[in-house]
């Protein structure tokens, strides 16, 4: 695992949320992290997981686009999103 991608690991599970984290260096994504749930076949509902999102707009999180998350930020099952940190 990637240096950046351990420190962040960590980071979240410091705060309370159990994600396996992908830093995007290159591409149309740069600069945004790809935060998912860590376990192959685990579910984390994201649609509606409004405490999810809290969280992590606590820790300085935003949608792609810079923006809050919402319903839509994810791919509506699954956790799966993909977020910038602003802070």
């Amino acid at each position: 695992m990637k240096p950046e991608n351990k420190a962040m690991r960590e980071f979240l599970l410091e705060n309370g949320i159990d994600a396996m984290p992908k830093y995007i260096a290159s591409g149309s994504l740069r600069g945004t992290w790809r935060l998912y749930a860590k376990a192959k076949g685990q579910f984390v509902k994201w649609w509606e997981n409004y405490e999810l999102m809290g969280k992590l707009h606590k820790l300085g999180f935003r949608d792609y686009d810079g923006k809050p998350f919402t319903d839509f930020s994810g791919n509506g099952g699954d956790f799966q999103v993909f977020a910038k940190r602003n802070i």
